[in-house]
C-alpha cells in the first residue's frame, strides 16, 4: 500500500487510517488519539537521534502501533550509532510513564490515563519483540552481526522473525484474541518480512559497497586460509561489521595474502563474476 503524505518528512501508512476509522465507528476516538500521540513520540525519538548523528533521513513513517525512520544510513553506520537510534524510540516510554504518574497524582484516576498507561506498555513491549522491522528485530540483527556475517545475520533475523510471528499467531488463535487490529498488524508484518526477504540481495550488495570504501583498519583482523581458485564472490559472504578479514592463499608460494577490501573493490570495479582470489593483488608483507 502507498503511504499517505501529510508532510514531506512524515508519511502515514493507510492501515493506520483504517484503524482510525474503526476507532471512530466504535466510539474510541479519544483512545485512538492517545495511541497516535504515543506512537508519534516514539518515532520522534528515533528521528531526532538519527538527525543528531547526521543521518540522511528521508522520512518518518507511522504504522500500526509503531513506525520507522527511513534512512539510507541503516546498516552503514557505526554499531553504537545504530543501537542508539533504535533505543531512542523505546526510551521515550520511560518519560511518558513519568508524565502519566505526575498527571495521575494531580488529577487523580481517569479512564484516559489508565488507557495511556496500557497503550504505553503495549507499544513498548510490542516494539521490542524480535520481529522485523520492529525495534527488537533490528536490535537482533545488529547484535547478531557482531558474531555472524552480514548475510547470515539478515537470514537469521528474518527466519526468527517469521517463526516468532507464526508462534504468536497460533497463541492468538488458540486464546481467541484475534481482533481487527491484530489481523491488520499481522498482515502488515508478514508483508514487510516478505519484502525484506525479496530485497535481501540488494540490501547485502549495498552493505558490501559501503564496506569496500570504509576505513576498516581499526577492526580486529581475522586470517582465513582459502584456496587460491576460490571465486571472489564466494568470500564476500564472510563480511561482518566488526572484523577485517585477510585471506591466506593455500597453494601460493611464497606466502600470498589478500585483503578483504581489495576483494570488495575488485568485485565492484572489475565487474567480473568469475574473478578468482589469485587474481587480486597481494598485500605487501
Amino acid at each position: 500500500m502507498k503511504d499517505l503524505k501529510i508532510h514531506k518528512a512524515v508519511h502515514i501508512h493507510p492501515l493506520f487510517f483504517l484503524l482510525a476509522l474503526s476507532a471512530f465507528l466504535t466510539g474510541a476516538i479519544y483512545e485512538f488519539i492517545v495511541l497516535f500521540s504515543i506512537v508519534f513520540i516514539h518515532e520522534m525519538g528515533h528521528f531526532l537521534m538519527a538527525c543528531f548523528h547526521g543521518w540522511r533521513v528521508k522520512r518518518m513513517e507511522i504504522w500500526l502501533f509503531g513506525g520507522a525512520v527511513v534512512s539510507e544510513e541503516h546498516n552503514t553506520r557505526p554499531f553504537h550509532e545504530q543501537v542508539l537510534v533504535i533505543l531512542a524510540g523505546p526510551l521515550q516510554h520511560i518519560w511518558i510513564y513519568g508524565l502519566l504518574i505526575v498527571l495521575e497524582t494531580i488529577v487523580g484516576s481517569h479512564s484516559l490515563l489508565s488507557t495511556a498507561f496500557l497503550y504505553n506498555g503495549i507499544i513498548l513491549g510490542f516494539n521490542m519483540l524480535p520481529i522485523w522491522p520492529l525495534d527488537g528485530g533490528k536490535l537482533l540483527f545488529y547484535l547478531s552481526n557482531c558474531w555472524l556475517s552480514f548475510k547470515k545475520s539478515l537470514l537469521l533475523t528474518l527466519f526468527l522473525s517469521i517463526m516468532f510471528m507464526i508462534l504468536a499467531g497460533c497463541w492468538l488463535f488458540l486464546d481467541e484474541r484475534w481482533t481487527l487490529a491484530t489481523i491488520l498488524l499481522t498482515a502488515f508484518l508478514l508483508i514487510e518480512n516478505a519484502l525484506e526477504w525479496k530485497r535481501r540481495p540488494y540490501t547485502q550488495m549495498r552493505y558490501l559497497l559501503y564496506c569496500a570504501y570504509q576505513n576498516r583498519e581499526g577492526l580486529k583482523t581475522k586470517y582465513i586460509n582459502i584456496n587460491q581458485d576460490t571465486m571472489v564472490r564466494d568470500v564476500l559472504g564472510n563480511v561482518r561489521s566488526n572484523r577485517h578479514h585477510k585471506y591466506v592463499l593455500k597453494q601460493a608460494s611464497p606466502l600470498y595474502i589478500v585483503d578483504e577490501q581489495e576483494c570488495l573493490k575488485a568485485f565492484f570495479e572489475k565487474k567480473d563474476a568469475h574473478l578468482k582470489m589469485k587474481d587480486i593483488p597481494e598485500i605487501a608483507i
